[in-house]
């Protein structure tokens, strides 16, 4: 118990030591030599590869690409270089670009691609976590959650976007210069709230990088165990490693994507972004099939017809939010991780907020469909994970070890951009640039030590609990306040900026901040007190 209470504070600790060791957020403007060649790298976090340069424009200071930009920093690169084949004797013809502060590499992605891209931010292992929260929450209560939860995200990814432009506005009232928008959340935050509130969110993004990388090790830890212990069905897994339990998969995961974590080339793993879609879309669809025709079977008509004989609400507050909310906030509240596809997109201030809209309802229907006729099937005997009611038959199996092998491959994705935040805080600047050149040992060393940390990190929230209960937390606690309390703050303060006083217009980012406070400190509390007991 004491081991558990001492993990379960791990993400709350991760926070605090960040905001109190004084580090200030390294600044992400992007700076050109006029003779530096610029290669766009692979995105990690969208899974493409800029090979094509479409337009370079020096005297504009915009920098167009054929897809997602490079920001040092966002993206998860250590710098940004041209192809090759790009002249770059024009570009220092035509300006010198040392020490500017206005150059953006501008995205030339459309509204179904970014809505493509945040679907794939919101759909993911988390979706088979829904049909226990329905469990927890009822039928109506969970559908409610879900509306309450993914409306709200949705309304708040918005809102960051807007506040983008609202910001640079307020500045150019001061009379400052400044002509392109925030491409972080870190840089956003500190021009709108301050150095203190950016320390904040940086925090927190480490905190959610690392705790979403431990429900990955939990996901796969958990699948492969039952697999293992299955005796009955004899698939490949318990022929190869019979009756192996949960924490020892965890480990065995924990030392697999420690090596993966270290490679610092992403577009080896490209490949994945692919297989990530299919892996989870085919998951759901077998699941569903599963139900309809083999157990319980039926068809979907019996499936439905059992929704009546179901709770409809939670029977506590404890169910409501100790198991519940927080796994839907952790599924809908990609906040931090939509940046960069902001930064994609070649007209991010008027299509970006309806790919939002376009995003989260497509998410939402499917997800909500799936976790009531989920329900449907199994009832009270739902497992946290639901693919756990399914057998383990050879195509079953398979579509279970897909889905490991695409987590594994996925978390040194998720977790570069923590792995990046702990570099830029605990190793010093010239150390890393005197590194990049000569290939210091020293720094080779720092960053394994560095990675290492991290992923033991993420393997000790694991024994928090399950995946519901680790996704629950980290969603509630991390996510939760950079979607429900971070946005509408900086959207205040920009209001107060233009009005100095206060306006009707804020009233609903008032409500939606109470709503964020009082979820997270729920959550916070009955997660935490479930652990320990």
């Amino acid at each position: 118990m004491q081991y558990n209470r001492v993990s379960a504070t791990i993400l709350i600790l991760l926070q605090a030591i960040v905001i109190a060791s004084g580090f200030t957020p390294p600044s992400i403007d992007v700076r050109y030599p006029q003779t530096q060649i610029i290669n766009i790298p692979t995105s990690p976090l969208l899974g493409k590869s800029n090979d094509i340069l479409d337009v370079v424009n020096i005297n504009d200071n915009v920098i167009d690409i054929n897809d997602e930009p490079c920001i040092v920093g966002e993206n998860v690169v250590d710098a940004c270089e041209l192809p090759t084949d790009v002249s770059t004797n024009a570009m220092s013809n035509d300006i010198s670009l040392q020490g500017s502060k206005d150059i953006s590499l501008q995205g030339t992605q459309t509204k179904l691609s970014a809505a493509t891209n945040l679907g794939k931010c919101i759909c993911g292992a988390g979706s088979f976590a829904l049909p226990h929260v329905f469990l927890n929450e009822g039928v109506l209560g969970g559908t409610i959650a879900m509306i309450s939860c993914g409306y709200l995200a949705a309304i708040t990814m918005q809102s960051i976007n807007n506040s983008r432009f609202l910001v640079v506005e307020s500045i150019s009232n001061n009379g400052e210069q400044r002509r392109n928008p925030p491409t972080s959340y870190v840089e956003l935050a500190d021009m709108a709230l301050g150095e203190n509130a950016a320390k904040v969110v940086f925090s927190l993004t480490l905190a959610a990088s690392l705790g979403v990388c431990s429900t990955y090790i939990v996901f796969v830890g958990q699948t492969l165990a039952s697999l293992s212990a299955d005796v009955e069905s004899n698939n490949i897994i318990h022929q190869i490693a019979p009756m192996i339990d949960q924490n020892t998969w965890e480990l065995i995961t924990a030392g697999t994507v420690l090596p993966l974590s270290l490679i610092r080339n992403y577009g080896v793993f490209k490949f994945t972004s692919a297989l990530g879609v299919s892996a989870v879309l085919g998951g759901i669809l077998v699941t569903l099939a599963y139900g309809v025709l083999v157990d319980p079977g039926g068809g979907i008509v019996v499936a439905l017809s059992t929704e009546s004989q179901l709770k409809m609400w939670p029977d506590s507050f404890s169910d409501a939010f100790g198991g519940s909310f927080g796994t839907i906030a952790y599924l809908f509240c990609v906040n931090f991780l939509t940046f960069p596809i902001i930064n994609s997109m070649k007209d991010a201030k008027n299509e970006y907020n309806g790919a939002v809209s376009l995003a989260v309802g497509s998410i939402w229907t499917v997800n909500i469909i799936f976790a009531i006729v989920c329900l449907g099937f199994y009832g009270d005997q739902t497992e946290d994970l639901v693919l756990q009611n399914l057998d383990n038959g050879p195509y079953l199996s398979a579509l279970k070890i897909l889905l490991c092998i695409d987590l594994l491959f996925t978390f040194p994705v998720v977790f570069s951009s923590g792995r990046q935040i702990l570099e830029n805080a605990l190793i010093r600047e010239d150390i890393q640039q005197k590194g990049e050149g000569e290939g210091d040992i020293s720094l080779t060393l720092s960053r394994t030590a560095i990675t290492s940390a991290a992923v033991a990190t993420c393997y000790g929230l694991t024994k928090i609990g399950g995946f519901g209960v680790v996704a629950n937390l980290i969603g509630g606690v991390a996510q939760g306040t950079l979607a429900f309390i971070i946005p509408p703050a900086i959207a205040i303060a920009l209001s107060r900026r233009k009005s100095e006083g206060f306006e009707a217009e804020e009233i609903p980012n008032w409500l939606i901040a109470s709503f964020g406070v009082a979820v997270v400190s729920s959550v916070t509390y009955f997660t935490l007190a479930e652990s320990f007991t």
